[in-house]
């Protein structure tokens, strides 16, 4: 897999468009001495709900163990334990990770001699038994067919070689088998079909048409090329390979479906719309039967950007009478363990504000593929769910509920949040015979918060993204309900309804005529002197992101003030009654920042007033895990929008006074060290909102 035309490409693309500075330390190639070895019996690391959770040691002795939430918070832990076995005590459903100490320090990784991670599921109807350790996972090194089946997550996008037809019908007889064990089955209300891909292109079309007519009732979606637009014009891929190629999958059975173009992203770019607008002049829309499409740079854990690039293409493809075409996104993953960094909740939260926006937009997790699943020792581009060792990452435990409460239901409609309310949280009413499920979260805030008008009933029942289970006391029909970055799912009884309180608070004063913006640094962009850095960028009312248009002066402002304290502050034109202040930082990731410590003040009768001191934890530790092959782990919470709501203050200034950020996508120096993807320790802002209500 790892010397496919697929893989090659895309390092190509990406290694073109990553904005984040040369990598440091990056991934540890030679385990440190002493390493021990865990075994805890289970395919995957994963347990059941009530399950005892016990890892044999294999090697060294261990002098203290300590278990860590999703969070970074320690749940358990002891020392001078038994050398042979580590004893966890019961866990609520969740992503863990254990971390493995010796006695001796070993420089430079310290007293580190293993770890690893696991995962506690739900015992649920619906989905396959975790199969045992050494069943068959798939006929590529990367792929674990089972494990997505026990989750549930989506379709794998199975490849074919169209010059070895026989080798690749061997291939895929053994990887549809699996499918058949541990995906088509379930959940028959969420249609699951299989797609075959041609990644190495589609000229030896007997090849092809071996292939197509071995899997005609078993594979219903085929895709030539991967990433055309990497070698070849929208026009010449119309006419040289998709037309012959949709012809032969057609000759063989008229109802199979041909997916394409799949495109490396769905941006302005010349490899994303600009290419597709030539592919449908050329015609191409006539040999498609589902629109297919990669969607690199264009979610990347930013709401308005997912929204953006999907609204951009709807556009497009209805411009050319393809507005209700099924669409399939058929490669996508984000890092958890990044170059030296292991950042598990990076991953996590990109995949599911993933999940709950391209639901919206007619894109199930059933057409829906992440890529890849695991780590197999192509380390250029880890994007990987599942370690080396087969423990999970957290985006897989999260796909699983995610999987579970969706199952048998369909979307049904978007939740209008309000004005303001849609552009800090997603919401999302899924339906089916007797079951009503709503699932809301938050685009960056970790103390997000919906007002529920609710009817019928005095308790709504809720589940966290990882499945732990609640119930919210209805008052006078009104609910306030908890939204972080991750799912929160509502699970409605018979005849109960909600409805969210829109969050509309009137006129941005920021965007009045005469407000201005000044800042303690020189106004210069940190990074590259080029870019235009004026900082009304952050009043407005645009959410830049360079990775839309990725042209250089769409970058958001930076400030350039050599150390902290620094400061930002915006002018109102006259005094003014304030009682709401929005504050869009950096999304963290490469150079964009967000912030840690700063202060949000108000100038009153001539004197800075604090009105709120927001301290955010980085909750970063040095640790080596050798299943990463990481030297950092950090848990902070990539928290990037602020929400300040306070007693009413006549002023004319609001300022942030600003103690600390991150080194833009890695919270302290040590993820820099660590080769992780970083940018300036400086402040990054995409906008400020300023509210009289």
């Amino acid at each position: 897999m790892k010397k496919s035309v697929l893989l090659l490409l895309l390092i190509a693309v990406m290694l073109s468009i990553l904005r984040g500075p040369a990598l440091a330390q990056g991934w540890v190639k030679t385990a440190p001495p002493g390493m021990v070895t865990l075994d805890c019996g289970k395919n995957n690391s994963v347990f059941i709900v009530g399950e005892p959770i016990v890892f044999k040691v294999n090697g060294n002795r261990v002098a203290k163990w300590e278990v860590r939430g999703f969070d970074g918070n320690i749940v358990d832990g002891e020392v001078a334990v038994n050398d042979a076995e580590i004893r966890i005590k019961p866990q609520p459903p969740a992503w863990y990770k254990l971390y493995i100490y010796g006695s001796l320090a070993h420089p430079p990784f310290g007293m580190e001699i293993g770890g690893t991670t696991f995962s506690v599921f739900r015992k649920k109807d619906g989905f396959p038994d975790i199969p045992a350790k050494g069943t068959p996972t798939g006929s590529s090194a990367s792929m674990d067919e089972p494990m997505r089946g026990v989750t549930g997550m989506g379709p794998q996008r199975h490849v074919a070689d169209a010059s070895k037809p026989e080798e690749s019908i061997r291939k895929l007889e053994a990887d549809i088998a699996l499918d058949k064990s541990y995906y088509l089955p379930y959940d028959p209300l969420r249609k699951r079909a299989l797609l075959v891909a041609f990644p190495r292109g589609t000229r030896d079309l007997e090849g092809v048409r071996k292939i197509v007519q071995r899997f005609k009732n078993e594979v219903e979606y085929w895709e030539p090329r991967n990433e055309p637009n990497g070698g070849s014009s929208g026009s010449d891929f119309v006419i040289k390979e998709l037309k012959p190629f949709y012809e032969t999958v057609k000759s063989v059975d008229k109802r199979l479906k041909v997916l394409g173009p799949g495109t490396v992203s769905i941006g302005p770019f010349g490899s994303g719309l600009t290419w597709i607008e030539d592919f449908m002049r050329a015609g191409g829309g006539k040999y498609i039967d589902a629109f297919s499409f990669h969607a690199y740079n264009t979610v990347n854990g930013d709401l308005w950007l997912a929204r953006k690039a999907l609204d951009s293409l709807h556009a497009l493809l209805a411009k050319h009478g393809l507005g209700s075409i099924e669409k399939w996104q058929t490669e996508q993953g984000y890092f958890a363990a990044m170059y030296g960094s292991y950042q598990p909740g990076h991953q996590a939260r990109w995949t599911m504000l993933q999940m709950m926006v391209y639901e919206q937009y007619g894109i199930p997790k059933e057409h829906n593929h992440l890529w890849y699943d695991r780590s197999h020792g192509f380390w250029d581009f880890p994007t990987w769910w599942e370690n080396q060792d087969g423990s999970l990452n957290p985006a897989a435990a999260l796909m699983r509920v995610w999987s579970e409460e969706l199952y048998g239901t369909r979307f049904a409609h978007a939740y209008d949040l309000g004005v303001n309310g849609n552009t800090m949280f997603v919401g999302s009413m899924f339906t089916g015979p007797g079951k009503s499920l709503a699932v809301f979260q938050s685009a960056g805030s970790t103390d997000g918060k919906i007002h529920l008008k609710v009817s019928g009933g005095s308790i709504l029942h809720t589940v966290s993204a990882f499945g732990v289970e609640n119930d919210l006391t209805v008052l006078s029909g009104l609910v306030m309900l908890p939204v972080n970055q991750l799912p929160v799912y509502i699970e409605l009884k018979q005849g109960q309804t909600i409805v969210p309180v829109p969050q509309d608070f009137g006129q941005n004063l920021a965007l009045q005529p005469g407000v201005t913006a000044f800042a303690s640094g020189t106004g210069q962009h940190p990074i590259d002197k080029r870019i235009d850095n004026n900082i009304n960028k952050i009043i407005n009312g645009v959410y830049d992101n360079w990775y839309w248009s990725q042209q250089r002066d769409t970058q958001p402002w930076m400030d350039d003030t050599v150390g902290f304290p620094a400061w930002v502050e915006i002018r109102l034109p006259t005094t003014q009654k304030v009682s709401r202040v929005i504050v869009f930082a950096g999304n963290p990731w490469q150079w964009m920042g967000t912030l840690l410590d700063y202060e949000l003040q108000a100038e009153v009768s001539g004197k800075w007033i604090t009105l709120e001191h927001i301290v955010e934890p980085p909750r970063t530790i040095k640790v080596y895990t050798p299943v990463t092959r990481t030297t950092v782990d950090s848990f902070a919470s990539d928290r990037w929008i602020f929400q300040h709501s306070f007693k009413p203050v006549l002023t004319s200034k609001i300022r942030l006074l600003v103690h600390n950020t991150t080194f833009g996508g890695g919270a302290t120096q040590d993820v820099v060290d660590a080769g992780g993807q970083t940018g300036k320790h400086q402040i990054t802002l995409r906008e400020i909102e300023i509210y009289a209500k």
